[in-house]
């Protein structure tokens, strides 16, 4: 065992995944499961869960925000996010009146789909996740997915403004 441990160390993380392609490869299998043996009720399962589990994460942020004495804006929404996309996707932040425009060219998450053929599924998650998280921590912030790699567009373009 002492040997395995050692080549380990040579090898370091040259076969390791990053947790967010797992998970996606883990919402496609079971997104799949459930829409092949449920069918249009097993996908508005999904859906309902990709919305439940976003309205979550954003009351969560919510909370946290709260907690150091801050408003819901977009800006603090954007500096305690607990989502951490240094390692998961490559993009740009496009800033114009107070709205962001996020350019992603490269997502993990549609990797990890892609990796097991099953984009079709990934998209699921796409579609909604990102609203549900701004309706749970601030709706009135408003959340468009303009195009989505998911979708087989180019880019994910993600726009987050601020209701007047």
């Amino acid at each position: 065992m002492l040997e395995a441990l050692t080549e380990q160390r040579e090898i370091g993380n040259k076969y390791k995944i990053n947790n967010f392609n797992l998970f996606a490869r883990l919402f496609c299998t079971i997104s799949e499961e459930v829409i092949t043996r449920f069918g249009e009720e097993g996908k508005k399962a999904i859906v309902a869960s990709v919305k439940q589990f976003g309205k979550r994460r954003g009351k969560e942020i919510a909370e946290l925000v709260k907690s150091k004495g801050k408003s819901l804006t977009l800006k603090n929404f954007m500096v305690y996010s607990t989502f951490d996309s240094a390692d998961t996707a490559k993009y740009k932040m496009n800033i114009r009146d107070g709205n962001v425009e996020v350019v992603i060219r490269s997502c993990i998450f549609c990797e990890g789909c892609e990796d097991w053929g099953k984009k079709e599924f990934g998209k699921i998650y796409c579609e909604y996740i990102d609203e549900a998280i701004m309706e749970g921590y601030n709706p009135d912030i408003k959340f468009e997915l303009a195009s989505s790699l998911t979708h087989g567009d180019k880019h994910c373009i993600q726009r987050y403004m601020v209701k007047s």
